[in-house]
């Protein structure tokens, strides 16, 4: 009995060493090799095309928007004008004493628009151009006339308007009868008022200088532009 258990001993431990003998090696350890872990990247260091980020550009800055014109170079003087009438000029630099300027006025001579003028132009000779203001006095027409224009053109005048939309309405009806009028700015040489204030800031409400009841193209230059 005791020598069968003997044996029975000895072929258990053959079939294990046996078994151990042929089945594959564990890897080294009882836990697995671990992989060395990647180099740390910030996140200011990727690409932003390739995490989807869209950069934006910061919004652009518009620079202060103001009425009066601010001269260039380091001159701060403007002019204001032009005024036709001394007393229109004097009662402007008035509201400017008032809004804090100290006005000065300063005369020229120059260019004054009179308004929107409606012509035909570039008439051949005087008898043609008399023929077309038989016909336009013919339709109602009736503050036409010649004038000379240039290289011995002939000109017919239609009238001079201070409004666009009356020009329009006149170079319309002169259409309808054939004709193809020019509407054009109208000015004339005339002694002139300019208000000279030191640039500021604060914006000027040229609407403010317009006298009632007539409408002035003023503007703003800078005081050297007159070359004095």
């Amino acid at each position: 009995m005791r020598n069968t258990f003997l044996a029975l001993v000895l072929v258990n431990l053959g079939f294990a060493a046996w078994a151990a003998w042929l089945a594959d090696p564990s890897p080294t350890g009882s836990v697995a090799a671990t992989s060395a872990p990647a180099d740390i990247t910030l996140i200011s260091e990727i690409d932003a095309g390739l995490i989807g980020v869209e950069e934006v550009a910061p919004p652009a800055v518009e620079p202060t928007q103001l009425a009066a014109i601010v001269p260039a170079g380091n001159e701060r003087c403007i002019s204001i004008g032009p005024f036709e009438e001394l007393a229109q000029a004097s009662a402007s630099q008035a509201i400017l004493r008032e809004s804090g300027f100290a006005p000065n006025q300063r005369v020229v001579d120059g260019e004054i628009w009179v308004g929107y003028w409606v012509h035909l132009a570039n008439i051949v000779t005087r008898d043609a151009a008399n023929e077309i203001l038989v016909d336009l006095r013919a339709n109602d027409i009736s503050d036409s006339y010649i004038v000379p224009g240039a290289e011995g053109l002939q000109v017919i005048s239609l009238g001079v308007f201070s409004e666009i939309n009356r020009a329009a309405s006149l170079r319309e009806r002169v259409r309808a009868l054939g004709y193809e009028p020019t509407v054009a700015d109208r000015s004339r040489g005339a002694t002139l008022y300019w208000i000279d204030i030191d640039a500021t800031d604060e914006p000027v409400d040229l609407d403010a200088l317009q006298a009632p009841g007539r409408i002035n193209r003023l503007e703003q230059r800078p005081c050297s532009s007159f070359g004095g």
